[in-house]
C-alpha cells in the first residue's frame, strides 16, 4: 500500500518537482551552513548552533540559507498536499509551511550576539534581549514546534499505508527532536542539537524521496 494518492500523469510531474524541493531544503541547508564554519573564527560547536553563522562573519550567506530553507519547504507543502490527500494532507502541508515560515523569520532576524561569538561578544547571554532577538526565536520555536507536530502526523500516514518501518523512524525523529528541547540549556545541547537536526533534516530529504519513489511508481491508495 502506497502512502502516495492517485494523480494524473500531469499533475504527478508537477508534483514530484515540488516533492524535490522538500529533498533539495535540507540538504543544501546542511551543505552550505557546515561549509561556513571553517570562516567564522571563534565559532565553538560546543556553544554555538546554526543560527550563529547567521551573525558571524558570512552572516549574509546563512540568512539566505535558512530564507531559502524556508521557501523551500513552503515549495514542498503544496506537493505534500496532493500526495497526502484529504484533511490529513490539508494538515501536513499547512505545518510544513509553517516549518518554513518560521525558518524565514529566523534568516530575516537574527540572535543577538552571545556566548563569545562573535568574537569580542559577552560571554554569556546578553542582559537584554533585542526586538530582531526575540523574533528570531520566534521563528526558531514556529519551526521546531511545527516540524515535531509534523513527524508525528507523517508517522500516521506512514502508518495507514503499511509503511510501519517509516512510520517508526517518524515518531522516532519527533522524540529525538523533543528530547533535544529539553537538553537544550545542559553543557551538551548544543552538540546534540547538531547532531538531532542534522539526521532529522536528512531523514526528511529521505522522506521526500520516498514519496517521489511511490509517485514515479504510479500507485496509489
Amino acid at each position: 500500500m502506497s502512502t502516495v494518492t492517485a494523480l494524473r500523469p500531469a499533475r504527478r510531474n508537477t508534483v514530484s518537482r515540488r516533492l524535490l524541493a522538500g529533498i533539495v531544503s535540507p540538504i543544501l541547508f546542511l551543505v552550505v551552513s557546515y561549509l561556513q564554519m571553517p570562516f567564522n573564527p571563534g565559532l565553538d560547536l560546543t556553544k554555538h548552533a546554526f543560527s550563529y553563522l547567521s551573525i558571524g562573519d558570512t552572516g549574509p550567506i546563512q540568512q539566505t540559507n535558512f530564507i531559502v530553507m524556508g521557501l523551500l519547504n513552503i515549495i514542498a507543502a503544496t506537493g505534500l498536499r496532493q500526495v497526502v490527500g484529504g484533511r490529513l494532507g490539508t494538515v501536513t502541508a499547512i505545518l510544513l509551511a509553517l516549518d518554513g515560515l518560521g525558518q524565514i523569520i529566523a534568516g530575516v532576524f537574527t540572535l543577538d550576539p552571545s556566548n563569545g561569538f562573535p568574537e569580542g561578544a559577552t560571554a554569556g547571554m546578553p542582559e537584554a534581549v533585542s526586538t530582531h532577538g526575540n523574533l528570531h526565536g520566534v521563528g526558531f520555536g514556529l519551526s521546531m514546534f511545527s516540524w515535531l507536530v509534523l513527524l508525528i502526523l507523517l508517522g500516521s500516514v506512514h502508518k495507514a499505508a503499511g509503511d510501519r518501518g517509516w512510520a517508526r523512524l517518524s515518531i522516532l525523529a519527533a522524540v529525538a527532536l523533543l528530547v533535544t528541547a529539553a537538553c537544550l540549556m545542559q553543557p551538551f545541547g548544543t552538540v546534540l542539537l547538531y547532531v538531532v537536526l542534522s539526521s532529522t533534516w536528512l531523514f526528511m530529504a529521505a522522506t521526500f524521496q520516498h514519496l517521489r519513489s511511490q509517485r514515479r511508481t504510479g500507485t496509489g491508495r
